[in-house]
């Protein structure tokens, strides 16, 4: 999908499965400002090419998988305007850590990862969290997948005997009763759409609001604060970062996400994301040039 325009700007998004809203949204926002738009499918990309995109091109990569990673980096090139703070953020294939959150200053809920099953350990380790319930995470799942709220040391213990056999490594996680999970959307230092994300019925995880009276164009200083400096520790300009805020005010951060769903916002919201992203991406592009 390329847009025909005599542009001379142009923004090539890598997909691999993303949803259709997200593209939509960046082909919209580029027909506005006159920026050529294309997006290169990660799954049938051809390898034999290796081409790099032009010094002034905007590069974005919303697909998730290894494949889209693989192919953003293949079409960089010096002066193409990214996300990515470094080359390091860009090539290094880093996770997203709570740990690197962590030794960052930033408020993470205490977590300490579970590499073995032993009843007696997982049992102190239920001390260091603060108690059960406690949280069970499982990396590299999406929309809850893989988070659980354990209420037992039989039931934690039956888990992650489970999860070991499989070759996985849990984490344990301090549970935050009572609180609000917020997702904040950082372009560079500012959050440019925040919204809460209410309790599934029957469950303790939640779901993007559906209600567009819940989105709004900003988040409050407290929030745009530790979401921009998430981003920044991760080392992207742009993030989606999960938060919990207590009844008092207190605030937690689960996660920052790189890429991320920004077209929410959009979609039930009505709040224009993809603009900002492209504005950033474009004042970038002018510095590099």
């Amino acid at each position: 999908m390329t847009s025909t325009s005599n542009a001379t700007r142009r923004f090539v998004a890598v997909d691999d499965g993303v949803p259709e809203s997200t593209l939509a949204g960046l082909e919209r926002a580029c027909l506005v400002r006159d920026v050529a738009y294309e997006c290169i499918q990660a799954r049938t990309y051809d390898w034999r090419t290796r081409r790099q995109l032009a010094r002034g091109d905007l590069l974005y990569r919303p697909g998730v998988s290894l494949q889209a990673t693989r192919v953003e980096q293949a079409l960089y090139g010096p002066g193409v305007a990214t996300f990515h703070r470094t080359e390091v953020s860009l090539y290094g294939d880093l996770p997203t850590s709570w740990l690197m959150l962590e030794r960052a200053g930033l408020p993470v809920p205490t977590t300490v990862p579970l590499t073995t099953d032993d009843p007696e350990h997982l049992e102190a380790l239920v001390g260091v969290v603060g108690g059960l319930p406690a949280v069970l995470k499982v990396s590299g799942y999406s929309g809850g997948l893989g988070v659980l709220r354990v209420d037992s040391l039989s039931a934690l213990t039956s888990l992650v005997a489970l999860l070991r056999a499989r070759g996985l490594t849990p984490d344990l996680i301090r549970y935050v009763p009572d609180a609000v999970h917020w997702r904040v959307v950082v372009v560079g230092a500012r959050a440019v759409a925040s919204y809460p994300n209410p309790v599934d019925e029957g469950d303790f995880r939640t779901y993007a609001s559906e209600d567009p009276a819940d989105y709004r164009a900003d988040a409050d200083a407290d929030m745009q604060r530790i979401a921009a400096r998430a981003a920044e520790t991760i080392g992207s300009e742009l993030a989606g970062v999960d938060l919990l805020r207590e009844a008092d005010g207190t605030l937690w951060i689960l996660e920052a996400n790189f890429p991320c769903y920004h077209a929410q916002a959009e979609v039930v919201g009505g709040i224009d994301v993809s603009g900002p992203m492209l504005d950033h991406l474009l004042a970038k592009s002018s510095r590099l040039s």
